[in-house]
């Protein structure tokens, strides 16, 4: 039959993003809880590591020599592979007076180079801020040292090798100086000797002029523009990263924690649980916010909503029998009173449009008795049964509705099965005397007057209980109907209302096979 109202109609394409946000709203205690152990989770591991402290020197790097062009640059990937080397390292354990071998310093050196600059940044990591600032200073002197001890032996022996070359030419030129005094004037081997004296006194010229710039130059391998400071606090651990990362890691964890849960969570939240899952027509979902256990005046939107649910079963359920009123059977998925409390209301919303309603209840816990507001019955449903009434005799009218009349199910015996005949008789009874009757009974799983009252009425209404009946459950009240080939017509989903007693959540009778 088509639905009155579907309220899951859009959702019947997909989750949406109310669907989501529902979800999170369950789960909430789980995101909350897996983000309190993420994040201490990251205040443990901050606890357990070691604490380093890193300084960092700033090294000008120059170019080097006599010829040295100032506005060449150094290649500093080079440079940088140099103040990592173990002889920079040899240097630096020296300087810092340490016994700690030169590789393993190196290991916590790191250097690198800024865009598009000529410094040599050079960091050290160490246990204390203390040893950390020496570390950093010490590798960039190093390096300095090592670097002018290297273009300062370069230098020397060049400046060296120069010199011996001028002192062969000056013995070369006293040689050609006596051969030049020894030989007569205007004599060939004269012109000869002069010749070789003015080429060697220009190669001595040459290696003079090539040897001042030697002596007089001064080497600057760089300089340290900004010298390694204390640190104030350790650069690890990061107890910002790792709080956000633990915090980050275990939302995670709950995301899907929560996911799992709520996949193998089969209780039913919305009409598309049951649309989609066991593809039973939802006919109405009554709002979250439901007053619970009595019958609502005609304004409010419980009633409105009930109030359309009676017009689409008017239109389409078939006419009766001359002389015989339609019976509905209403029983819930699962124990709780919320079909009770659709099946007042829903008689309420019939006897509204002018017709004789009855109410029969079955259920010892049914909240009809509420829903009545205190009026006391004289005669029950067991009494009819034992005969010593009739049933109308033990229908109680409802206050304020003169159409309604409801029968209680007294003290009828919970581990005894109902006598299905005798029941029948009470409703054939109602039926001939009202225009709609309608039926409260335990579920099918439970009691088994539901499912041999079903094949006997003109149609079935499951309710659900939103957050507490499951699937399963669902589905084995489907299969104990289809075994009798009872006309359901479709489910109402109902908010959760409180237990009405005691043994609400115990009903024991014998269930049906």
């Amino acid at each position: 039959m088509p639905s009155p109202h579907l309220a899951d109609l859009h959702d019947s394409d997909g989750p949406t993003l109310m669907t989501y946000l529902d979800w999170l709203r369950r789960r909430w205690w789980i995101l909350a809880l897996a983000a309190l152990l993420g994040v201490g989770a990251g205040l443990l591991v901050t606890q357990l590591q070691t604490r380093t402290y890193t300084s960092t020197t700033s090294l000008l790097v120059r170019q080097l020599g006599p010829d040295a062009n100032p506005t060449a640059k150094v290649n500093l990937d080079t440079e940088a592979q140099v103040v990592r080397s173990l002889v920079v390292a040899e240097r630096a354990r020296a300087l810092i007076k340490t016994d700690i071998p030169a590789e393993d310093l190196v290991r916590t050196l790191t250097v690198t180079v800024p865009p598009n600059s000529q410094v040599l940044q050079v960091t050290y990591s160490a246990a204390t801020p203390e040893s950390a600032q020496a570390g950093s200073h010490s590798f960039a002197q190093a390096y300095l040292d090592l670097r002018l001890a290297t273009a300062t032996k370069a230098l020397e022996g060049e400046t060296t090798a120069i010199q011996q070359q001028i002192g062969e030419v000056q013995k070369q030129l006293a040689t050609v100086a006596g051969r030049i005094a020894a030989a007569p004037a205007n004599s060939a081997e004269r012109a000869r000797a002069e010749a070789d004296r003015s080429v060697l006194t220009n190669q001595l010229a040459t290696l003079n002029s090539r040897l001042s710039p030697l002596v007089t130059s001064s080497l600057n391998p760089g300089e340290i523009i900004s010298d390694a400071p204390l640190p104030r606090k350790p650069s690890s651990p990061n107890q910002t990263l790792n709080l956000a990362s633990g915090m980050g890691a275990g939302l995670l964890l709950g995301i899907v924690l929560a996911l799992v849960i709520d996949r193998l969570d089969t209780r039913v939240r919305r009409s598309r649980d049951i649309a989609g899952r066991l593809g039973l027509p939802v006919l109405l979902e009554l709002p979250a916010r439901t007053p619970p256990r009595t019958v609502l005046p005609p304004a409010h939107q419980v009633s409105r909503e009930l109030g359309r649910l009676r017009n689409v079963l008017l239109s389409t359920l078939p006419e009766p029998q001359p002389g015989r009123g339609r019976q509905l059977l209403l029983t819930g998925a699962s124990g709780g009173p919320t079909a009770g409390f659709v099946a007042g209301n829903l008689a309420a919303a019939f006897a509204r449009t002018g017709q004789q309603v009855a109410v029969v209840t079955t259920k010892a816990n049914s909240p009809l008795a509420a829903m009545l507001g205190g009026v006391k019955a004289r005669h029950t449903l067991a009494d009819v049964l034992r005969r010593d009434v009739s049933a109308l005799t033990a229908l109680v009218p409802a206050p304020g509705l003169g159409q309604l009349r409801v029968l209680l199910p007294g003290d009828l015996d919970a581990e005894a099965e109902l006598p299905v005949a005798g029941l029948l008789e009470v409703l054939a009874e109602l039926a001939g005397r009202f225009d709609h009757v309608l039926i409260e009974t335990a579920p099918p799983t439970v009691a088994v007057e539901a499912q041999a009252l079903a094949r006997h009425v003109d149609a079935v209404i499951l309710v659900v209980e939103s957050g507490r009946t499951r699937s399963s459950e669902i589905t084995a009240a489907l299969r104990q109907f289809e075994q009798v080939d009872a006309p359901v017509l479709g489910a109402v989903l109902a908010p959760r209302l409180a237990d009405s007693g005691p043994g609400a959540a115990a009903e024991s009778r014998p269930a049906a096979p």
